[in-house]
């Protein structure tokens, strides 16, 4: 940057490896915005933060990477993006050359700040290495991106989004030539090959390349359409009855892309049109309405759409996370006020409306070549629906990375997934898309409760059905935010190095799995069957109660999360209201004897 050169002699920060650092990326980073941005931090003596974003490099792993945008190799920005994509090429030439050159590589981005530019810089970068890229024109859902990879059977797919993030931040996820996100080992041999390819040359830069090479293809138009045709399949019944069923929905895309792709959704169901919460029905990468784009959050992040479908009629609200991967459901009650089903309720619906759906088209097809699959610390409904039914179930570690990669194995021995899903919201309804897909999921509920609907029935009265067929499953998850990490590393050493505790409080601990270390003491040899993953600090603990409890961090976000449920056997004595309260009473003293927030300086989860 030659304007900033001759600021470049000013620099005086009392480390003289600090100001080489600072001189090192003023002499890399071609982008003024972010140079600037360093060079106000500079004057404005803020050394520590320029040491870690300078100092420090951010973690390519299995969800790709996910920082605030900024200076600095810890940081979001071009130059992290130009090398992180040159050494992901590199890595696609030596194991799949074949594959990349000739069906290369898919690349999609969010409506964040920056999301079209990262995308395009990475796009850049394959070109460079003889890649062709199939590189959307306009933002989009992240799950059209994942559909794009199997549909052109590219190499690898790469998507500029951080999902539910605050505004300040982005991501580069990745997907792998079978259209799920990256599994071990291919995160550690990607972050390998960046170490390697840092240097940058100068045509990286060049973003007219992106006009004028025959690399590049622009796949808007026609995934939208094959998309769309695919999503028919998952129609079941008359959509004349849907057309004039009597369920009013409103819907938000919480500032994101959602709102004219759920739009087409329900047009290829034959749904009524839903009502918009005009406030958040355009992307804006500030999301000025809410605290946290995601709706996940409860009635704190869905507090427009209520007023909305309060003020037009509606009895039920959907809403997708800003990159639509996720979907969120809220229905009024009889007294007017609003109940928000949590990740692990519209599980159990949409996995059984899976079911129910699927076996009405094929019922020649046995159960014992159907089944599910959920996250362990997702509840076990469809585990025990499974128990009843006949399908098989499976669970997985955390994240739809490995969900959607066990459905690929079993599809390939010949069994078809009907579902799977995550506690946070996250459901894949079939196979079109091999990872979580709330642009599909959403028409599936809606037209679901215009049936309900239309027999004078609610979601609420359907899930008690289900409740009174499978058994009560209840579950109360949340979490703290800590933005320490030797703080969490405390707390997890504390429940593990003088051996694993034997009671939480008045609770008897019956087993312990820690898939941190691959440990689970309900096996004889004490291995658990879950991969073990030493990246994730993960304690699941059984009590004699029945009840399960669950502690992990978040690979994406400062949090560490708790995941608490109990289960009833179906005709239970135990009334809904006797269960919860058990349960409330186990998750606190989880909460104050193994976390302990107030010494450790934890943040609960607002509202």
């Amino acid at each position: 940057m030659q304007d900033l050169t001759a600021k470049e002699a000013d620099i005086k920060t009392g480390s003289s490896k600090l100001d080489e650092e600072i001189q090192s990326w003023l002499s890399i980073d071609r982008n003024e915005s972010t140079c600037a941005q360093l060079l106000s931090m500079v004057k404005e003596r803020q050394y520590t933060q320029l040491e870690a974003m300078l100092t420090n490099r951010m973690a390519f792993g299995t969800a790709g990477l996910r920082a605030r945008m900024g200076p600095g190799y810890a940081c979001m920005n071009d130059v992290t993006v130009i090398q992180t994509s040159q050494g992901f090429g590199k890595y696609l030439l030596e194991v799949q050359e074949s594959l990349a050159k000739e069906n290369g590589v898919a690349i999609g981005f969010d409506a964040r700040h920056n999301s079209a530019r990262f995308a395009k810089l990475a796009a850049v970068a394959m070109i460079r290495l003889g890649i062709p890229v199939h590189l959307f024109s306009d933002y989009t859902p992240t799950p059209f991106l994942a559909y794009s990879v199997r549909k052109y059977k590219t190499a690898a797919g790469i998507m500029v989004t951080a999902s539910h993030n605050p505004k300040d931040d982005n991501g580069y996820k990745v997907f792998w030539s079978n259209g799920a996100q990256i599994i071990p080992p291919h995160d550690r041999n990607i972050a390998q090959h960046i170490l390697e390819n840092l240097e940058i040359h100068p045509e990286a830069w060049n973003i007219d390349l992106l006009g004028t090479s025959k690399l590049r293809s622009d796949p808007y138009a026609d995934i939208f359409s094959n998309y769309y045709k695919d999503l028919e399949n998952y129609v079941v019944g008359d959509k004349n009855s849907l057309a004039s069923s009597n369920l009013k929905l409103t819907y938000t895309p919480m500032h994101g892309v959602g709102q004219k792709f759920m739009k087409q959704s329900f047009t290829v169901f034959g749904l009524n049109q839903f009502v918009s919460v005009l406030e958040q029905s355009e992307p804006d990468p500030d999301f000025p309405t809410v605290t946290f784009p995601n709706p996940e959050e409860g009635k704190s992040a869905l507090d427009l759409a209520m007023k909305a479908a309060d003020a037009n009629g509606s009895n039920v609200i959907i809403a997708n996370d800003p990159d639509a991967d996720r979907l969120a459901c809220a229905e009024r009650s009889e007294s007017g006020s609003w109940r928000v089903f949590n990740g692990n309720e519209l599980g159990s619906m949409l996995g059984t409306i899976a079911y129910e759906n699927f076996k009405s088209t094929n019922p020649n097809i046995p159960n014992e070549k159907l089944y599910m699959v959920a996250s362990t610390v997702s509840s076990k409904f469809l585990k025990s629906m499974s128990q009843q039914e006949g399908f098989l179930f499976e669970e997985c570690l955390t994240g739809f990375k490995w969900m959607a990669n066990y459905a690929l194995r079993k599809m390939a021995e010949g069994y078809t997934c009907l579902f799977a899903y995550e506690e946070s919201i996250g459901y894949m309804y079939g196979t079109n898309v091999m990872d979580k897909d709330g642009i599909s999921a959403g028409p599936v509920l809606a037209a679901y409760a215009s049936k309900l609907y239309n027999k004078g029935s609610t979601l609420s009265q359907y899930l008690h059905s289900l409740y009174a067929k499978y058994g009560y499953h209840i579950s109360n998850d949340s979490y703290y935010l800590c933005y320490d990490p030797p703080t969490i590393q405390t707390i997890f050493r504390a429940l593990r190095d003088n051996g694993y505790p034997t009671h939480c409080g008045k609770y008897k601990i019956i087993n312990v799995r820690d898939v941190t270390t691959g440990y689970d003491s309900s096996f004889e040899d004490k291995k658990s069957v879950l991969p073990t993953d030493p990246s994730c600090q993960m304690l699941t603990f059984s009590f004699d109660n029945g009840c399960v409890g669950t502690l992990r961090t978040s690979g994406t976000e400062p949090k560490i999360k708790y995941y608490t449920e109990i289960i009833s056997p179906p005709q239970s004595e135990s009334s809904r209201e006797v269960l919860a309260e058990q349960l409330v009473d186990l998750k606190n003293t989880l909460i104050e004897t193994f976390l302990q927030p107030e010494k450790h300086g934890l943040k609960a989860k607002s509202g």
